[in-house]
């Protein structure tokens, strides 16, 4: 494998860069949830609907990038999942997309058999309560990601302190 010497100050700054990228995206994706709970009064079952059409794009991007490698998304997207697979190697990159599919494919399909089989239309939906759900789990994508940063800052500063060391021994 062509072991590439990655910048990692680069990394770090897409990775920032897709966490407000994704952070963006979920308040839009909260904005919308409470604009059609509070607002247009939409029912239950097409809320969960189309969070149904969302999970299953999200099934179809795994598939696709597990199957081929590639990345449906911008360049920023692709340089940091490139960076992925040759940090932990393709076999170990591939049994935690692996992993990562089955959890959301097991959700998705969970969630479709709930709103096509069972009659969740007379349900009512009250926006802060049934958000905490959502809420969690974009709390628990900030924290991992910010987990993530840190650790290659760790290993920023690992790489500067261990280049000064061998700096100031060959001056000696």
């Amino acid at each position: 494998m062509g072991e590439e010497k990655w910048d990692l100050q680069e990394i770090k700054r897409l990775k920032k860069k897709l966490f407000i990228q994704n952070n963006l995206g979920m308040l839009l994706v909260f904005a919308l949830l409470w604009f059609f709970v509070e607002v247009a009064a939409v029912s239950a079952t097409i809320v969960l609907g189309v969070l149904c059409a969302i999970l299953w794009l999200f099934v179809v991007n795994i598939l696709f990038t597990l199957l081929t490698g590639k990345v449906i998304g911008t360049k920023a997207m692709q340089r940091v999942q490139t960076f992925r697979i040759e940090r932990h190697g393709k076999k170990q990159w591939k049994i935690k997309a692996s992993i990562g599919l089955f959890l959301f494919l097991a959700l998705t399909i969970g969630l479709t058999v709930l709103v096509v089989g069972s009659d969740i239309g007379s349900a009512t939906l009250e926006f802060p309560n049934d958000s905490f759900g959502f809420i969690g789990a974009w709390l628990g994508m900030n924290i991992g990601e910010i987990h993530r940063i840190r650790k290659i800052s760790r290993e920023i500063s690992q790489e500067s302190s261990e280049t000064q060391e061998h700096g100031s021994s060959e001056s000696v």
